[in-house]
């Protein structure tokens, strides 16, 4: 044999040795990296709540999973579940938590605690670790009932959340559905119930928690609405808050003193409460109109012979259950037209009524649409000119777009624009030598443009 085959054979060997010490320093390992260790309780009676301390060494920084149990009717675990998280020092070497129970009947029962974890060295493993605790429960005592732990509620609403429901509001909704007085002052609280509600991008969040007195957690859970309104996410955390703390606060019946001589099973009884919709008489605010009353000033353009400034004044009514109606009046006291001849001078006047089918007002911003129509008078009241019409009743249609702004109180700014169309064209006319000489013609179309201010009445 040569020595290349020699050193192969030895190789092999020694592979082959290796591999079940591998394999057992593996199996020695997954047993040994997590420990488990279950405080015993002090001693129980029938309904009393307590709670079972879990201590785990060896978990290093990965995660944990505890999963606790009961066997035996006597133990209700109320907590099924347990992580990392939920440890009194999430990074503590010996993790320590605690599984609430509670003592259900008189008897023997067995607590069983299962911890997953991982052990990583070159590669990370799955490794498991369990240990169990026999408790023991004793009758209650006769004649002394339990009293039921008291809660206490805080509830905090974010910036954006100020429409959800209140912090008195989920109180009393939370003891409805208990059928029972459970919360008081933190003080005097043995479970603290913390929540807040928070806008977001997609709708609404609640994050509740639920610790003991001494801060340890209970339970946490996180509520999620898509709804347009808060409404819905206020029922989900009342639901969810009164689950969460019926386990731990809900007091025991009293046991009979002297029972039957032929007792009978006592019956189970649950008690759901259910919300009943009933006919609420909401008495509605009676309609309520709006007046405004302001003053402008307004310039024109081919109203009067010359571009001018004038006054107007609007009164507005916003009647309920109609659309918006405006009563204006305007005044252009001085406006001139020259001609080679002379000149004259024009007033012009106009008072109409109009309605405003297109408005809309939000948050003391208002607009309006508004058609109708004037009547008023263009006055010749000077001038060196022999005009032979020297008062003239005019009437035309008016559009006008308003604009309205609630500054602080009653008071209100206003701004408009309006156009004008005259139902007459024909010109005013002057004489001078036997010659009729054209003076001045209304535009086709006029406009207006105002801004002022007034008061509004509610």
């Amino acid at each position: 044999m040569t020595r290349a085959a020699l050193v192969a054979l030895g190789g092999l060997a020694l592979a082959a040795l290796a591999a079940p010490l591998a394999s057992a320093q593996d199996a020695r390992d997954a047993q040994n990296v997590l420990q488990v260790e279950l405080e015993a309780p002090p001693a129980l009676r029938r309904g009393d709540r307590t709670e079972i301390v879990v201590r785990v060494r060896g978990a290093g920084e990965h995660p944990v999973l505890v999963t606790p149990s009961s066997e035996g009717t006597a133990i209700e675990v109320v907590r099924g579940r347990l992580m990392r998280a939920d440890a009194a020092d999430a990074r503590a070497e010996v993790l320590e938590l605690r599984v609430p129970i509670v003592a259900r009947d008189a008897g023997t029962a067995v607590v069983r605690v299962r911890v997953a974890g991982y052990a990583c060295a070159a590669r990370c493993r799955a490794v498991r670790a369990e240990a169990s605790l026999v408790v023991e429960v004793a009758a209650a005592a006769r004649g002394k009932a339990k009293q039921a732990r008291t809660s206490s509620l805080s509830w905090v609403r974010l910036e954006g959340a100020g429409e959800c429901v209140a912090s008195s509001a989920l109180a009393r909704a939370v003891e409805a559905r208990l059928g029972r007085s459970v919360f008081v002052s933190a003080a005097g609280a043995g479970v603290a119930v913390e929540g807040r509600a928070e806008r977001t991008s997609g709708g609404w969040r609640a994050v509740i928690d639920v610790v003991d007195a001494d801060g340890a957690r209970l339970g946490e859970r996180t509520l999620e609405s898509a709804e347009p309104t808060c409404a819905q996410l206020g029922e989900l955390a009342a639901v969810t808050i009164a689950l969460m703390i019926d386990p731990l606060t809900a007091p025991e019946p009293e046991p009979a003193r002297e029972p039957a001589p032929d007792p009978e099973p006592e019956p189970r009884v649950i008690v759901r409460t259910v919300e009943v919709p009933v006919p609420v008489e909401v008495s509605t605010p009676a309609p309520r109109w709006r007046v405004e009353v302001d003053a402008t000033l307004v310039g024109s353009v081919g109203v009067v012979p010359t571009p001018m400034v004038g006054g107007l004044s609007t009164l507005l009514v916003e009647p309920p259950g109609f659309v918006p109606i405006a009563i204006e009046g305007a005044l252009f006291p001085f406006s001139r037209a020259d001609t080679a001849n002379g000149h004259a001078d024009f007033l012009h006047v106009h008072a109409g009524l109009q309605i405003c089918p297109l408005w809309v007002r939000e948050r003391g911003l208002a607009l309006h649409g508004c058609v109708g129509a004037d009547a008023g008078a263009v006055i010749v009241v000077g001038g060196d000119l022999a005009i032979a019409e020297r008062e003239r009743l005019i009437g035309q249609a008016h559009a006008a777009v308003r604009g309205h702004w609630d500054v602080i109180g009653p008071l209100t700014i206003r701004a408009a624009l309006h156009l004008l169309v005259p139902f007459r064209h024909d010109p005013f006319v002057a004489s001078a030598g036997g010659v009729l000489t054209q003076v001045y013609r209304p535009e086709p179309v006029a406009a207006m443009l105002d801004l002022g201010v007034g008061l509004h009445f509610d």
